[in-house]
């Protein structure tokens, strides 16, 4: 797909919110796989992800802004910024640092 030589390939699993819970026009509630390639702090995408995420040709070079989160070690997402599937993301990497919500997810783990 991408030719690159010391790349990084990696999975990035997008999933999208349900149109019933947040009005949004570009949500779904079907999870989709894709395969991308990071090669000097880029992340090489396929056109369908691309789309996915809210570009169209009309962006052109313009480009789609898009919201990378994180809560280390396992949980980070990047959506298209100013959509509700930002403020979930960020939503979630809020609440992870509450001590609460940390012991709940420990309890969890333990089942």
């Amino acid at each position: 797909m991408f030719r690159t030589s010391a790349s990084r390939v990696a999975l990035l699993k997008n999933s999208k919110l349900d149109r019933s819970r947040f009005n949004s026009s570009n949500s779904s509630s079907t999870a989709l796989q894709f395969k991308v390639v990071l090669d000097n702090q880029t992340l090489y995408v396929g056109k369908p992800l691309a789309e996915a995420l809210g570009w169209t040709p009309q962006a052109g070079v313009d480009g789609v802004k898009l919201s990378l989160h994180g809560w280390d070690p396992t949980f980070f997402t990047i959506t298209r910024a100013g959509t509700d599937s930002e403020w979930l993301a960020r939503g979630t990497v809020e609440s992870g640092q509450n001590p609460d919500v940390q012991t709940v997810l420990d309890h969890l783990k333990e089942r």
